[in-house]
């Protein structure tokens, strides 16, 4: 019996290292290889740019993104947000997480991450629970999809951004 638990254990360990290094590679391969080769601006961005630069960021997607990387852009970003009068009215917590999120925009890795840890553990729990406890893992699913459904609410992803990000669980990149 004991030894039967401790294979069950390897069991679930292996494939925790395994979601693990795919998650993390996943992750990796679309943070610092797809979105900066593909440089797909975040439509808040390109909202605060305006046409050709006319908007309350005072340049173009294009300036903001070459001022360097997303540390250096955080400042100019909150600098344009806390202006008076202000160019939107967000939450606090909104107006943050634009300052935040300052880079790429495409694909979406939220909405890869969402995607893969709610198919990921839908899986395991289909395989290693009994048919009553496992409705719990099927919220897994609407939260997932929730994440996807606010990245463009946050104007920080396009549908088609959110669309790819989601289907990279099933191709992968890493």
């Amino acid at each position: 019996m004991v030894l039967i638990r401790l294979e069950e254990e390897k069991k679930l360990n292996i494939i925790a290292l395994t979601a693990g290094i795919f998650a993390g590679g996943g992750a990796i391969v679309n943070e610092h290889f797809l979105k900066t080769y593909l440089k797909v601006a975040r439509p808040n961005i390109i909202w605060l740019a305006g046409e050709s630069g006319s908007g309350p960021l005072g340049m173009t997607a294009e300036q903001f993104y070459e001022m360097g990387d997303k540390e250096a852009r955080r400042s100019p970003l909150a600098s344009v947000l806390q202006q008076d009068p202000k160019p939107i009215l967000l939450t606090p917590s909104i107006e943050a997480h634009w300052v935040e999120e300052t880079g790429y925009s495409f694909p979406s890795g939220h909405s890869f991450s969402a995607i893969f840890f709610a198919t990921f553990l839908l899986m395991i729990g289909t395989t290693y629970l009994s048919i009553k406890r496992l409705w719990l893992f099927y919220f897994l699913l609407p939260w997932a999809l929730a994440v996807c459904y606010s990245r463009p609410i946050l104007r920080l992803h396009t549908p088609a951004g959110i669309s790819i990000g989601g289907l990279q669980v099933t191709f992968p990149p890493s």
